[in-house]
C-alpha cells in the first residue's frame, strides 16, 4: 500500500511540474522533477521520464550544461528515448560541442529518419562543421609555417620573435592550441628559451600558457615536459617580464586542473574523474621550496606568493590552507614578510611585503572556527617570539616588519601579538634608537598597529611622544611615517565633530606636512604614498576637506597617484575620494533617540557646518572640474573588493546631481560602473548599479551605454529590486528598466532572460504608489516582447492585475496601465481575461467620464479591441452602460478628443458589421 501511495505521490508531482511548465513556470516545474526523481525507487523506468523533463526545464531556463547533463541521465535508462536525444542535441549545440552534437543527431536521425526538426538541425550542424573544418585547415597551414620560420637559419631576431607572436594568437584558439601540441610544439620551443632575446623568451613562455588554459590533460603533459626545475629557473629570472610569463604557465595550469577539461556532459558509463591530488601536492610543495629561495628574484617570489593567495582559498582554489601551513607554508611566509631591503637575505620588490600581507589574510580566512585560528595565531606568535629570543638585532627587526605585514593582513593576529608583553616597549626602544632603519621599521609598525578606532587611542597614546620627536626627523621617510601615525592619533574621533582630538588647526597643519610630500613628485613615489595614507585618515575632517578640494595641485596629485595604478596606493587615494564626497556611511541619529540621549547627559555626535549636503555637494562638483572621474576609471581596475567598493561610494555620489551625469559617462566612467556593478563585494555592487540606475534615468541609454554595454547593465539593475534594498533603489532601478525596455527587443530579451519579469511583477502588488506605478510602467513597455506578451495569455492572473491596477486613483498609475491594456487586448484570450474581470464596467466607465484626454484614448483603444475581438465580446460591450457614454464622447468635437473618437468610430464600425447597433444609433 505504502508502495502504491508513494507511486501516486510521484505521479502527482510530475503533473504538478507538466502544469507549472506549460504555464512557463520553469524554475517551479524544475522543482517539481526533482523531488519526483527523490521519490522514484532504484532501477525505476520513470526516472527517465524526470530526467527528460528536467533536461527541458533546463534547456528554457538556459542551463545548457545540466540540460545535457540530465539528458544524457535519460539516456543511460532509456538509450532510444529520442525525445532525451534531441534535447541532448539541443544543449550540445549551444554548448558549441558541434561535433558532439553532430554526431548524436546522427544516432536521432536513424531512429526518427522523418523528424523535420532533427534534418534541420542536422543541416545546420553540417554547415558549421564544414566552416570549422575549413578554419582549422588553414590553422594547420599557419602553426606548420609559424614553425618552420622559426627554425630557419637564416631567420633574424625580429622574423623569429613575430613568429613566436603568431603561435601565441594561434594557441588562443582551440584548433590552433591542439596543432602546436600535436606538431611536438612544446619540444620544438624549448630551443628558443636560453634564446638572449628577451622578448622571444617571452613570447615561448606564453605560448606555453595559452596551451595550458583550459585543458587538464595538456597543462599536466607540458608541466612534465618543461620540468618544474627548469620552470623555476625563468620564474627566479631577474627579469621582471620573463619571471611573470613562467609564473603565468603555473597559474594556467593550476586554473586548468582545478576545472573539467571539457563541458561536454557524459552519461554514468562514460563519465572518468581525474585525481590530481598528487601533482597538485607536488606544486604545492614547488611553492614552499620557492618561497625562501635566496637565488630566486623578488619578481618571482611576487609571481608565486599570488599563485599561492589564488590557489589556496577554498572558494576560488584547492582549498589546502591547512595542509599549506602543516608543511611550514606559514612560516616561510612570515620570513618573506619579516624581508628588510638593506639587511640583503632574501631578493624583494617594493610589492613584496604587501603581497605577504595578502597573502597572510587569505590563508586566515581560510581558518573556520576557532581551534584552527587559535592554531594559526599560535604559529604566528611562536615565530615572533623565536626572533625575539636571539638577542639579534637584525632578527628583532624582522620580527617586528612580520608583526606589520601582519597588522596589514589578519589584523586581530596582529593585534594580539602586539598585546603580549614586551612586544609594544621593543617598538618604542627601536623607534628611540638612532639607528635610522630600526627607527623606521619600529614607526611602520606603530602606525600600522592603529588601523582600527577601538584600538588607535590605547596603542599609539603609548607612542604619541616617540612619534612626535621622530616627527623632527631630517630623514624625510621617518618624519611621513609620523606623520601618518600622528594623524591616524587624530583621527579616531572619526566624522564627530564634538570629538576632536587635535587642538583647533592641528589637522590643518598635519594636512600642510603631507600635502609637501603628496605634490613634490621628486620625492618618490613611496613617501607620496605615505602622505596619501595619512590623507586618508586626515580627510575625514571636514575643514582638511574643504582645504584638499579647493587646491588644484592636490587633487592633481592624487589622480596622478591613482593613474599610476601602483596597488598599494589605490586604497589610500579611493578613501580619500571617499572622505571628500561624504559618500561613507552616515548613520541619522533618531530624534526620539537624541531627547533621551541629552536627558541622560550622554554624548551626542555633531555634524561639522563643513559637512552639510550644501559643502559635500560643492565638493564634489569641485573634483569633478578637476578631472577626479578619470582618476576612479583607473582606480575601477583594481582586483581589491574593498576599494571596489570605495571607488563605486564615489561614483554614486558624482552622480548624485543630474548635471554631472553626462561628464561621467563622457570621462568613461559608465564603462567603469558596469564593471564594477558586476564584479565586487555585495555593498560596492549595489552603490555602482545605483549610480548606473540614476545614469539610466536621465539619459539616452543609447548614447550612455553604446552597443553590447547596455546588455551588460541589465543584472545589475535586476539586482537592485532585491528585498534587501531601499525602496529608492528599487525605484530608481524601475525607472531605469523601463527606459531600457524601450529601446530594443534584445534589451527586453536580456531582461527576461535575466528573470526579471517575476521581481518587476512584483513591485505591481507594492502598497507604496510610486513603486506600484513605476512596475507597471515598466512592464507596459516590457509587454512589446513577444516573450513577455505570452505570459499573459497563459492560466494566470496577469491580465486581472493590469486591469484592477487602470482603476486605482493616482493618475500616471493609470496610464501606464491602461497602456499596458492598449498592447494586450490585440490578442482575444486577453479581451477574454479583461470582460472576466468583475469590476471592468466600473473600471473603464470611471476613466471614461474622467478629463484626462491621454487616458480616454487608451480605454478606448482597449474597448475597440475588445469588440473586433469577437461577437460575444462586443456583445457584452454594447450592452453595458458604456455605450451610452462612448455615443456621448463621439459627439465631442473638441480637437484633443480626436483620438478617443477615432477608436470609438472603429468600434461602432464593428458594432454595426455584427449586427449588434442600427447606423443610425452611431
Amino acid at each position: 500500500m505504502a508502495t502504491e501511495n508513494g507511486v501516486s505521490e510521484t505521479l502527482h508531482i510530475k503533473q504538478e511540474g507538466n502544469d507549472f511548465f506549460k504555464a512557463g513556470k520553469y524554475d517551479e516545474a524544475l522543482a517539481c522533477y526533482t523531488q519526483a526523481l527523490k521519490l522514484s525507487p532504484a532501477g525505476s523506468k520513470d526516472k527517465a521520464v524526470f530526467y527528460k523533463n528536467r533536461s527541458a526545464c533546463h534547456l528554457k531556463l538556459e542551463n545548457y550544461g545540466k540540460a545535457a547533463q540530465d539528458a544524457s541521465s535519460a539516456l543511460d535508462i532509456e538509450p532510444a528515448d529520442v525525445k532525451a536525444l534531441f534535447r541532448k542535441c539541443q544543449a550540445l549545440e549551444k554548448l558549441d560541442k558541434h561535433t558532439e552534437a553532430y554526431k548524436e543527431a546522427r544516432r536521432l536521425q536513424q531512429l526518427d529518419p522523418k523528424n523535420t526538426a532533427v534534418q534541420s538541425l542536422l543541416q545546420r550542424l553540417t554547415v558549421h562543421i564544414s566552416q570549422v573544418a575549413q578554419q582549422t585547415a588553414k590553422t594547420d597551414n599557419k602553426v606548420s609555417s609559424m614553425f618552420t620560420t622559426l627554425s630557419r637559419s637564416d631567420a633574424d631576431g625580429e622574423t623569429r620573435k613575430q613568429a613566436a607572436n603568431n603561435l601565441i594568437v594561434l594557441a588562443r584558439q582551440p584548433a590552433g592550441a591542439e596543432k602546436i601540441f600535436q606538431e611536438n610544439g612544446v619540444f620544438k620551443l624549448q630551443r628558443y628559451l636560453d634564446d638572449p632575446d628577451e622578448e622571444l623568451v617571452v613570447a615561448v613562455l606564453r605560448v606555453f600558457s595559452c596551451l595550458c588554459t583550459g585543458h587538464q590533460s595538456r597543462a599536466l603533459a607540458i608541466l612534465k615536459e618543461l620540468t618544474l626545475n627548469r620552470l623555476a629557473k625563468y620564474i627566479g629570472s631577474q627579469k621582471e617580464s620573463i619571471c611573470n610569463a613562467a609564473g603565468n604557465i603555473l597559474f594556467c595550469s593550476i586554473s586548468s586542473m582545478l576545472k573539467k577539461d571539457t563541458n561536454e556532459p557524459k552519461g554514468a558509463e562514460e563519465a572518468v574523474v581525474l585525481d590530481l591530488t598528487g601533482e597538485i601536492k607536488e606544486l604545492m610543495m614547488f611553492f614552499l621550496g620557492l618561497l625562501t629561495d635566496k637565488d630566486i628574484s623578488g619578481y618571482g617570489r611576487d609571481a608565486v606568493i599570488d599563485i599561492i593567495i589564488k590557489f589556496l582559498p577554498k572558494k576560488e582554489g584547492t582549498g589546502r590552507a591547512m595542509t599549506f601551513i602543516t608543511n611550514g607554508g606559514l612560516t616561510k611566509l612570515l620570513i618573506v614578510a619579516g624581508q628588510i631591503p638593506e639587511l640583503e637575505k632574501l631578493h624583494t620588490t617594493k610589492h613584496t611585503a604587501m603581497h605577504s600581507s595578502v597573502a597572510l589574510s587569505k590563508i586566515y580566512e581560510e581558518m573556520t572556527g576557532d581551534k584552527k585560528r587559535e592554531y594559526y595565531r599560535d604559529m604566528c606568535e611562536k615565530f615572533i617570539r623565536a626572533r625575539f629570543s636571539g638577542n639579534n638585532l637584525e632578527s628583532s627587526l624582522e620580527a617586528i616588519q612580520a608583526i606589520s605585514a601582519l597588522l596589514q593582513g589578519p589584523y586581530d593576529v596582529g593585534n594580539y601579538i602586539i598585546g603580549q608583553s614586551g612586544v609594544i616597549e621593543v617598538m618604542i626602544a627601536m623607534a628611540t634608537s638612532t639607528d635610522p632603519l630600526h627607527q623606521r621599521v619600529a614607526v611602520e609598525a606603530i602606525v600600522h598597529s592603529a588601523s582600527k578606532k577601538d584600538k588607535c587611542s590605547g596603542i599609539l597614546s603609548k607612542g604619541a611622544d616617540v612619534l612626535k620627536e621622530l616627527y623632527k626627523s631630517a630623514s624625510d621617510d621617518i618624519k611621513v611615517r609620523a606623520l601618518v601615525g600622528l594623524c591616524k592619533l587624530g583621527s579616531y574621533g572619526g566624522a564627530d565633530y564634538s570629538e576632536k582630538v587635535l587642538d583647533e588647526g592641528s589637522a590643518l597643519m598635519l594636512a600642510k606636512q603631507l600635502r609637501k610630500f603628496l605634490v613634490k613628485t621628486e620625492k618618490g613615489l613611496d613617501l607620496r604614498k605615505w602622505a596619501a595614507e595619512g590623507l586618508s585618515y586626515l580627510s575625514i575632517d571636514a575643514d582638511v576637506k574643504e582645504a584638499i578640494t579647493s587646491d588644484p595641485q592636490a587633487v592633481k596629485a592624487l589622480i596622478e597617484l591613482a593613474n599610476s595604478g601602483n596597488p598599494t596606493l589605490l586604497y589610500s587615494v579611493a578613501s580619500i575620494f571617499v572622505n571628500l564626497t561624504n559618500s561613507y556611511d552616515q548613520q541619522k541619529a533618531d530624534p526620539e533617540m537624541v531627547k533621551l540621549a541629552e536627558f541622560a547627559k550622554q554624548h551626542i555626535p555633531e555634524d561639522h557646518p563643513l559637512d552639510s549636503e550644501e559643502y559635500a555637494k560643492g565638493r564634489v562638483d569641485m573634483l569633478l572640474e578637476h578631472g577626479i572621474v578619470t582618476g576612479l576609471v583607473i582606480l575601477s581596475k583594481t582586483e581589491s573588493e574593498s576599494s571596489r567598493e570605495l571607488i563605486s561610494r564615489v561614483f554614486l555620489a558624482s552622480v548624485m546631481d543630474e548635471n554631472n551625469r553626462g561628464l561621467v559617462v563622457q570621462q568613461g566612467g559608465a564603462k567603469s560602473l558596469v564593471a564594477l556593478a558586476n564584479d565586487g563585494n555585495p555593498v560596492g555592487r549595489t552603490m555602482a548599479a545605483q549610480a548606473l540606475a540614476k545614469i539610466a534615468i536621465t539619459m539616452n541609454p543609447e548614447v550612455a551605454f553604446p552597443g553590447q554595454r547596455m546588455l551588460e547593465i541589465v543584472r545589475p539593475l535586476i539586482g537592485l529590486l532585491h528585498m534587501d534594498c531601499t525602496g529608492l533603489q528599487n525605484f530608481e532601478s524601475l525607472m531605469a528598466l523601463t527606459n531600457l525596455a524601450s529601446i530594443s527587443e534584445s534589451v527586453r530579451n536580456r531582461i527576461v532572460k535575466e528573470r526579471g519579469i517575476p521581481s518587476i511583477e512584483n513591485y505591481m502588488f507594492e502598497d507604496h504608489d510610486m513603486l506600484r506605478r513605476a512596475a507597471t510602467e515598466c512592464m507596459c513597455n516590457m509587454i512589446q516582447s513577444d516573450q513577455v506578451f505570452e505570459l499573459f495569455l497563459k492560466d494566470n492572473d496577469k491580465v486581472k492585475l493590469v486591469t484592477v491596477l487602470a482603476g486605482e486613483e493616482e493618475e500616471k498609475l493609470k496610464m501606464a496601465a491602461t497602456g499596458a491594456l492598449a498592447m494586450l487586448s490585440t490578442n482575444e484570450i486577453v479581451c477574454n481575461k479583461i470582460l472576466n474581470v468583475t469590476s471592468w464596467i466600473d473600471i473603464f466607465q470611471e476613466i471614461l467620464v474622467s478629463s484626462i484626454p491621454q487616458l480616454l484614448h487608451r480605454v478606448c483603444h482597449v474597448l475597440a479591441n475588445i469588440v473586433e475581438s469577437s461577437k460575444s465580446n462586443a456583445s457584452k460591450v454594447i450592452e453595458t452602460k458604456l455605450l451610452e457614454i462612448l455615443m456621448a464622447l463621439s459627439k465631442d468635437e473638441n480637437p484633443v478628443m480626436n483620438p478617443a473618437r477615432k477608436e470609438i468610430d472603429r468600434l461602432f464600425k464593428k458594432a454595426v458589421e455584427l449586427e449588434l447597433i442600427r447606423p443610425n444609433e452611431s
